[in-house]
């Protein structure tokens, strides 16, 4: 915080020590104007090495959040691919299933298909 001095004189442009006063006065404005714009440097330093120092948090952040993002992907994929195989397997095992099905029911029926071809055969003749 910038302190200046109070000035304790009565304005008298004809006294002797005017000129001093003035002097005195003068030198104490420089000082303080000297003094502000140290403070205002200073300050100027400190806002740039902040906005240097949230740049570097803020670029590291965001380089943890894709890589955060990445990995999420990468585990999301990963389930997706588990699932679908799951989802093949379940479809090829029901697919054997009904092939089997199938099969017992159309060996089964052999007999009677040979018997029926026989008798439309003999028929014919």
């Amino acid at each position: 915080m910038l302190k200046v001095k109070p000035i304790n004189f009565i304005y008298n442009p004809y006294s002797a020590d005017f000129p001093k006063m003035e002097a005195e006065i003068l030198s104490e404005i420089k000082e303080a104007e000297k003094k502000s714009d140290e403070i205002i440097e200073r300050a100027q330093g400190e806002k740039e090495s902040i906005v240097r120092e949230a740049t570097r948090n803020s670029s590291k952040s965001v380089a943890e959040k894709e890589e955060e993002a990445k990995q999420l992907q990468e585990k999301k994929l990963a389930e997706f691919r588990e699932k679908a195989k799951l989802i093949r397997e379940e479809k090829l095992a029901e697919g054997k299933a009904i092939a089997k099905q199938l099969r017992a029911k159309a060996e089964k029926n052999i007999p009677k298909a040979v018997d029926f071809v026989i008798k439309k055969f003999e028929e014919m003749m």
